[in-house]
């Protein structure tokens, strides 16, 4: 077994011996005092020496066993081929040999035939770690002389072996490590492991990363008499490579079949285990992409939609195929194509989430799986990501390469429930895209479809729809609330589509502020509104007649809208005060530098702004107090209960009264009834609109309405 020498930095296995209570102990001295004689007179002084007894080598046949707990043997004198005899002829009692520095191959020679460590008289020997190696000494006297027959016999033959070998007892603490496991773990020879070891050996599991649990930790297992073989786990040591060991295990038990401890027998096979995983990486990747090919990305994709049916959440996989990859390999060749595929590969893993998922399916088909991605919209936006990126120009081989992807999507649970009928969906998918041309996307869905292609088709729509003036703007009457008097109008604008009919903003508002068409359409209603509003104030003779157009925050970011303001203005010969601006507080936010300056650049022009849905969302006093903000308008959830709903009474009164103090006017959209336009007159409230007072119409139900007004009819 191992080679066990006092040390000055060993310690006891449950703890540092200085804290642990000392055992005292008989002790038989053999040999002659000569070179031992001040280490004795030492030891006798020591707590852990009950008694110390000194014979001669050839004294002791008259000692019974029971009377002495160790005997130190000193083997300095006679031939060194009689220490092996000698030490067998005192195999009743736990035998320590004493030599010294020069003679120390006696000590080995000693340990080898059976003793259980040896000491150098004249070493750097510390008091304090001699109670371990005692007590040590005097436990695995004690656990061999319990074991059976067969299994001390086992036990001589595995400190020879080349494996590595560790004994325990009953309660798990280290008795021996033979040379061969010191060699493998690092350890220092013929020493004791320190304190604690036992607790982290092979504490990792193969993984490397989920940590044991103390009843499953190998020697534990052992010392319980439980049988265990190729188990893998990880032996850490900080500062140190990881070691992977191989570790069998089983109880041994003495003569009357009591357990009595347990051995383990472990191999290292880091570096079989390391290339054996290269070889099962080899097996799961694709070797030109290096990303997971159609095993391994069936089997994420089963764990993917795992987590999904847990979470009740949806996932999109993508097929996507490049469109005339072959003339590719034809024109310039395969190395070039393989080079093509190994781009688009990189292409594919930067333009995805961290948490998403790409891998090649085979030939110049990729797959990539989405999750979390919330609505069905936001896969089609990275669908379109992808397009995008995997269209951008290639540079192979000198020669400028473009192709272009067909992407077909699937979304779990609605298009299969397993990862084969989620990739055969969105397999099915990609070749419609192919169908309409490549370079686009396709959804499985016939829902989603339909819902994808009219979103297409609007945005494409809208491209067109001011050049056919498909564009209209509808106004609805403004009054005042106190007299009932007409005397402004909304712009509102509305899209007459050839194909879905008259629709509301929506529909297409969001798509023109995406598109980057809310510039030139909001251009189009800031002329149009104040072209018609200037010609009804002509012909009614109604030079005070009001309009109010909502604009945009993307509308505030634009360079040139004040110009454009300036120049409707202008172009019509209106009146700055007429035209009021309605924006969200978006816009008049503090801390936003450039919406901030062109709202003083249109409060310069003369034009009234107004903060819209008034009510619904945060709005600081200082936004209100900036002195750009002519007035407010409550939001319509405001006024739809107002006369049920205490709450909103109060906040629509608070508003009310605010305003007052900050001399700015109020105005309600949503007026619906008759009780609702009473409570606001009580309140004092300055304007109101909604359908009581007038629907939305085009501008001759306008003009006609305008019309009524001159002859003093109210439009109530």
């Amino acid at each position: 077994m191992a080679y066990i020498a006092a040390d000055p930095h060993c310690a006891g296995r449950d703890g540092d011996a200085a804290t642990q209570p000392v055992t005292a102990h008989s002790i038989l001295w053999l040999g002659d005092a000569g070179h031992a004689r001040e280490w004795l007179a030492r030891l006798e002084r020591l707590p852990l020496c009950r008694t110390l007894l000194r014979r001669p080598i050839t004294g002791f046949a008259d000692f019974p066993a029971s009377q002495i707990d160790l005997v130190l043997l000193d083997v300095t004198s006679g031939p060194s081929a009689g220490v092996p005899e000698l030490v067998r002829s005192l195999e009743v009692w736990p035998v320590i040999a004493l030599t010294t520095r020069e003679l120390e191959h006696r000590g080995v020679a000693a340990v080898r035939a059976g003793a259980q460590s040896f000491l150098c008289s004249d070493g750097d020997t510390a008091p304090d770690a001699l109670p371990a190696l005692f007590g040590h000494a005097i436990e695995r006297h004690r656990l061999v002389e319990r074991l059976s027959g067969a299994d001390a016999h086992v036990l001589s033959i595995l400190k020879c072996i080349n494996d590595g070998v560790i004994v325990v007892d009953a309660s798990g603490s280290v008795i021996d490590v033979n040379p061969a496991a010191c060699s493998i773990l690092g350890l220092p020879p013929r020493q004791q492991p320190p304190a604690g070891w036992a607790a982290g050996f092979c504490a990792v599991a193969a993984d490397g990363i989920t940590r044991l649990a103390p009843d499953e930790l190998p020697l534990a297992r052992a010392s319980r008499g439980r049988k265990f073989s190729g188990l893998i786990a990880v032996h850490r040591v900080p500062g140190q490579p990881d070691l992977m060991l191989s570790l069998n295990g089983q109880g041994v038990y003495d003569g009357e079949g009591e357990l009595a401890g347990g051995v383990v027998t472990f191999r290292d096979v880091t570096d079989v285990t390391r290339r054996t995983m290269e070889l099962e990486k080899r097996a799961q990747y694709d070797e030109l992409t290096l990303l997971p090919n159609r095993s391994l990305f069936l089997h994420q994709l089963e764990k993917a939609a795992g987590r999904a049916r847990r979470k009740g959440t949806s996932i999109a996989v993508l097929f996507i195929d490049l469109d005339r990859f072959k003339s590719v390999n034809d024109t310039l060749g395969h190395d070039a194509g393989d080079e093509l595929l190994r781009r688009v590969g990189e292409r594919l893993t930067r333009n995805l989430r961290i948490g998403d998922l790409a891998g090649r399916w085979g030939g110049d088909e990729f797959v990539v799986c989405l999750e979390d991605f919330g609505a069905s919209e936001n896969a089609a936006a990275a669908a379109q990501k992808l397009v995008l990126a995997l269209s951008e120009r290639y540079d192979l081989r000198a020669s400028e390469v473009y192709a272009t992807p067909s992407i077909g999507i699937a979304l779990y649970p609605d298009a299969g429930g397993n990862p084969e009928q989620l990739v055969k969906a969105a397999d099915l998918a990609m070749y419609q895209a192919k169908k309409r041309g490549g370079g686009r996307f396709h959804f499985f869905s016939d829902a989603l479809n339909t819902h994808i292609a009219q979103r297409e088709e609007l945005e494409l729509g809208l491209r067109h729809a001011l050049v056919r003036r498909e564009l209209i703007l509808h106004y609805q009457p403004r009054i005042e609330v106190g007299s009932g008097r007409l005397i402004g109008l909304e712009a509102l604008l509305r899209w007459q589509h050839p194909r879905y009919g008259l629709l509301p903003p929506g529909r297409f508002l969001p798509l023109l502020e995406s598109s980057g068409l809310i510039h030139s359409a909001g251009e189009w209603v800031l002329e149009t509104g104040c072209r018609q509003l200037a010609a009804w104030q002509r012909r009614f003779e109604l030079p005070d007649l009001a309009l109010a157009i909502n604009l945009s925050p993307q509308q505030l970011l634009h360079r040139r809208l004040v110009d454009i303001v300036a120049r409707a203005l202008a172009d019509n010969a209106l009146d700055p005060g007429c035209l009021e601006l309605e924006v969200d507080e978006n816009g008049i936010r503090p801390g936003r530098a450039a919406e901030q300056q062109t709202l003083e650049d249109l409060r310069s022009l003369g034009v009234r702004l107004s903060l819209d849905h008034f009510g619904t969302r945060d709005v600081s006093f200082r936004s209100l107090d900036t002195g750009v903000i002519d007035a407010f308008v409550l939001d319509i959830s405001l006024i739809q209960d107002v006369t049920e709903n205490d709450a909103h009474q109060r906040i629509v009164r608070a508003a009310i009264a605010m305003a007052r103090g900050l001399d700015l006017e109020v105005a309600a959209e949503g007026v619906e009834t008759v009780a609702q336009l009473e409570f606001l007159k009580d309140c004092d409230c300055d304007l109101a609109q909604g359908f009581l007072i007038g629907r939305p119409m085009q501008a001759e139900k306008i003009a006609a309405l305008l019309q009524r007004s001159m002859t003093g009819a109210a439009p109530l």
